[in-house]
């Protein structure tokens, strides 16, 4: 008798979207509402915010240390952001995605559609305050950034808000209802699971097609 596959491909999912649309208190929801996600931790050279874990919340590398394992080509992708590197390693997709365990990405868009063109198989999703009065009011109110650097942030979400297009999803994050854009995302999470694999493709060719006695 033929086993049903019971293990799978990992997905790779990118919630990305302009900085203080919350994407962090989202993907954290995630992870809490279900064991089998797990979340890529992101290189960077910005220093470390109050409470920031390395290893946690980023890998913080020196600008020399990113630069020597840029140009060992440990990076999927990197980019730039508020003058400082950001970028994903390699390390942080292999292991998990061959367990057969979901990997979500949290992102900035460049970021997201260099990782849509190293795998097209990448599931994307825009996530988006209900209004950029809103998005403003959410970055004044971390009081992480001077004026000057929040302002920066601003123009760069204008144009970040412009690569929606390119994206598969899209989750409105309400500021008093998370709930509500954590539970679309689980939708789309749970739509992904049930696509047809290769593997599922096998099993049901080979038990299906098997004559009966």
């Amino acid at each position: 008798m033929s086993n049903k596959p019971s293990t799978r491909q990992g997905s790779l999912i990118v919630v990305s979207g302009p900085s203080g649309a919350g994407k962090t208190s989202v993907i954290d929801a995630l992870l809490q509402s279900d064991s089998t996600l797990t979340c890529s931790v992101s290189a960077t050279t910005r220093p470390p915010r109050p409470n920031e874990i390395n290893g946690v919340n980023y890998h913080f590398l020196s600008p020399s240390e990113f630069e020597t394992r840029l140009g060992k080509g440990e990076f999927v992708e990197w980019t730039w952001y508020g003058g400082y590197r950001y970028g994903t390693l390699k390390s942080e997709i292999e292991s998990p995605s061959a367990e057969g365990k979901d990997l979500v990405f949290e992102i900035d868009v460049k970021g997201a559609m260099a990782l849509k063109s190293w795998s097209p198989k990448i599931i994307s999703i825009f996530l988006l305050p209900p209004s950029f009065a809103m998005l403003e009011r959410r970055l004044r109110r971390r009081q992480t950034e001077s004026d000057q650097e929040l302002q920066q942030r601003l123009t760069i979400a204008r144009s970040e808000i412009g690569w929606i297009k390119d994206f598969d999803y899209g989750v409105i994050n309400p500021d008093d209802k998370i709930d509500k854009a954590v539970q679309q995302i689980q939708h789309i999470i749970a739509a992904q699971r049930c696509r047809i694999s290769e593997s599922f493709l096998e099993w049901t060719t080979e038990e299906f097609s098997r004559p009966t006695s």
